[in-house]
């Protein structure tokens, strides 16, 4: 009996401990929906949010083990004023080896999900990679070089690129990464399905308003080394999306490729 009576005093603590959590985040919460607070990232809402709900199911589960051990303190109290039997106790340790096997389980759980998840990753990178390569070497890929140096419109440089899209049918998730010289350096521009309105259409491309690229963190190392021509296609994972670059150079200059899985067909100027 001295093993339920360890669980059911150490599960108290944690209720207790996890009751005023949670009335401390309810508070918060209710306090943040009353002046509408906008100051949390989504990763840190999430965040928020999610670390309620764990608690609430941590709660649970430490109630019905709380009342499983007491239940069993009065059955093996019950048991021996019956029979008058001395209560078996269970054996040193038996606590702890029944966390490691719990544990042990969530780990095998966790690292079945991320093996799940990477199998998914890579597969959705073959299909991007694919995608890509079919028309990396296409003759619409070496117009849209040829529109880039010639400095053509960019209405023709979008029909371009909705030509290389509908080819691999990707919708708005394809888009071409311009280098434009200013003052001898290399500005990397992105023309999208939504960068250009109809104001813009009879505008060359040095002068149209795209939207400039800058790679972010994890892409940085690896875009220099594209850019360089060290590599001709590489994938990231951000955020459950995935974006793949492919290099596209021949005698008159190159382009860059890019798809965004994150992209879908409705997103406009305006909502992005």
């Amino acid at each position: 009996m001295k093993s339920e009576t360890k669980m059911r005093d150490f599960s108290l603590r944690l209720i207790t401990i996890l009751a005023w959590f949670l009335i401390l985040w309810a508070t918060v919460f209710l306090v943040g929906s009353v002046f509408q607070w906008s100051g949390l990232t989504g990763q840190l809402e999430t965040a928020f949010f999610g670390s309620g709900f764990c608690a609430g199911m941590v709660l649970a589960a430490l109630a019905l083990l709380n009342v499983t051990a007491n239940l069993n303190i009065i059955s093996k109290a019950q048991v021996k004023l019956a029979t008058g039997e001395p209560i078996v106790e269970s054996k040193p340790g038996t606590f702890i080896k029944t966390l490691s096997v719990a544990v042990i389980l969530i780990g095998i759980v966790v690292l079945s999900l991320w093996f799940a998840e990477w199998r998914i990753y890579k597969v959705k990178e073959a299909e991007a990679i694919t995608k890509i390569e079919s028309i990396a070497e296409s003759k619409l890929a070496g117009e849209a070089i040829e529109l880039i140096k010639t400095d053509a419109k960019i209405a023709d440089l979008a029909k371009v690129r909705e030509a290389l899209s509908a080819n691999i049918q990707s919708g708005e998730r394809l888009s071409i990464i311009i280098p434009l010289k200013v003052k001898g350096v290399d500005i990397y521009y992105e023309l999208t399905a939504w960068g250009h309105d109809s104001k813009e259409s009879d505008k060359k491309i040095s002068e149209a308003d795209m939207t400039k690229f800058i790679p972010d963190c994890k892409e940085k190392k690896k875009f220099e080394q594209l850019r360089k021509g060290e590599i001709k296609i590489f994938a990231i994972q951000q955020e459950g999306s995935l974006r793949a670059f492919r290099l596209v150079k021949n005698e008159s200059g190159y382009i860059i490729l890019l798809i965004d899985t994150s992209r879908r067909s409705e997103y406009s100027g305006s909502s992005f």
